[in-house]
């Protein structure tokens, strides 16, 4: 079976890849990805609204800057800082990897990060 690489036309985003070293942290630019974001107020009165706002990333083996996204790590994209709860590598049937999917949650914003 031939896997097409997800089209470029869908691709195009940009975010920075954190992911924590034993000295700090490592900055990855990721290049050509899908974002799609959500965002709802959650709470129990509007005097004291919760943003809880994510983000679903696909970034392709060919087309984007490939790298691993464990669940945990960090992702700025558009002045935010989210955290990846939840990911899941997609492969050929081959078993080399294709496309990988994931969700984060934001945490913090104008550079920011939420307590």
């Amino acid at each position: 079976m031939n896997v097409k690489p997800i089209p470029k036309a869908l691709l195009g985003e940009s975010l920075v890849l954190i992911l924590p070293t034993t000295t700090g942290t490592l900055e990855t630019p990721i290049s050509n990805v899908r974002v799609e974001r959500t965002q709802s107020v959650s709470g129990l009165s509007t005097r004291t609204p919760k943003n809880s706002a994510e983000i679903t990333v696909w970034a392709d083996h060919k087309n984007s800057t490939w790298a691993e996204f464990p669940v945990g790590a960090k992702v700025k994209y558009g002045g935010e800082t989210f955290e990846i709860i939840e990911q899941k590598l997609y492969k050929d049937s081959s078993g080399a990897p294709h496309h990988v999917k994931f969700t984060a949650r934001i945490i913090g914003e104008n550079g920011d990060e939420a307590v």
